[in-house]
C-alpha cells in the first residue's frame, strides 16, 4: 500500500489525471437547477436491485444515463435502501435483481467501464473527481485531498464530502485515510475499506486488470 506524501511528484501526478478528465469529459457534465435538485428525481426512471460482489452483498442502481448508487449491505438491507430511497424519492423505482447482478459482475469481475450519474454541489462533485483519479494501489489523506484540490484549509469540508458519496467502490472513498493512517470514516464499515484497500494493494503488484477510468455524468446543483 503506498500514501501519498507532500512530495511534488505526487501531486502532478493526481492534477495531471484530473486535468485528463476535464480536457476529454467535459461533454458529459451535465448541471441541473436548484428546483431540480430539490425534486429528487422527478421523472427519472431507476432500475435497482441486489447482488453479490467479491466485498459482500451490494445494492445497485442505475439510469439510462449511467449508475446512480452502489452500497454495500451488512444485515442492514433496509437501510441502505432508505439510504437510496431518499436520494432519489421521487423518482420510479424499478426492482430488477437479474440485472443488478449482470451489473455488479461486470464490474467487480469483468472489470468493465459505465458512466457514473452522481448528483452533488459543487464543492462535492470536484472532491469525487480527485477521488476518481485517484491511483490505483494509492491511498490520500484527507489533508491531501483537500491540497490537491487548492483548499488546504477545508479538511473538513472535503471529508465532509467525502462521506455524502453515494457511488461506492466506483468513486473511491475508501482510498482516503486519515493523516495518522488510521481507517476512519467508511460508511460501508471499516473492515470493508481494510480488504478493498488490501485488494487493489495486491492488484497493482500482481500488475491484475483494475481501474477506475470512469465517464462522469455529472449531475448537481449550482449554489
Amino acid at each position: 500500500m503506498n500514501c501519498f506524501t507532500d512530495s511534488n511528484s505526487h501531486y502532478e501526478q493526481i492534477e495531471k489525471a484530473i486535468r485528463y478528465i476535464d480536457d476529454n469529459f467535459k461533454e458529459q457534465v451535465l448541471w441541473i437547477t436548484p428546483k431540480e435538485w430539490r425534486e429528487k428525481g422527478k421523472d427519472v426512471c431507476i432500475t435497482f436491485g441486489y447482488g453479490e460482489t467479491p466485498f459482500g452483498e451490494a445494492l445497485i442502481a442505475y439510469t439510462d444515463k449511467g449508475i446512480c448508487y452502489l452500497g454495500f449491505i451488512d444485515n442492514n438491507k433496509e437501510l441502505i435502501f432508505s439510504r437510496f430511497q431518499e436520494f432519489w424519492e421521487n423518482a420510479t423505482l424499478v426492482h430488477n435483481d437479474d440485472k443488478a447482478n449482470e451489473y455488479l459482475e461486470n464490474i467487480f469481475i469483468k472489470n468493465k467501464k459505465y458512466n457514473l450519474l452522481v448528483k452533488g454541489t459543487n464543492f462535492q462533485v470536484n472532491v469525487w473527481k480527485a477521488l476518481l483519479n485517484l491511483p490505483n494501489g494509492v491511498v490520500a489523506t484527507y489533508q491531501d485531498m483537500a491540497n490537491f484540490l487548492d483548499k488546504p484549509k477545508s479538511v473538513r469540508a472535503v471529508a465532509s464530502a467525502i462521506g455524502k458519496n453515494h457511488v461506492g467502490y466506483l468513486i473511491p472513498c475508501h482510498r482516503v485515510i486519515a493523516k495518522s493512517g488510521a481507517m476512519s470514516g467508511y460508511r460501508w464499515g471499516i473492515e470493508r475499506k481494510k480488504n478493498l484497500i488490501a485488494y487493489e494493494s495486491v492488484s497493482k503488484e500482481n500488475n491484475l486488470p483494475l481501474g477506475f477510468n470512469y465517464k462522469l455524468n455529472i449531475t448537481g446543483v449550482l449554489l
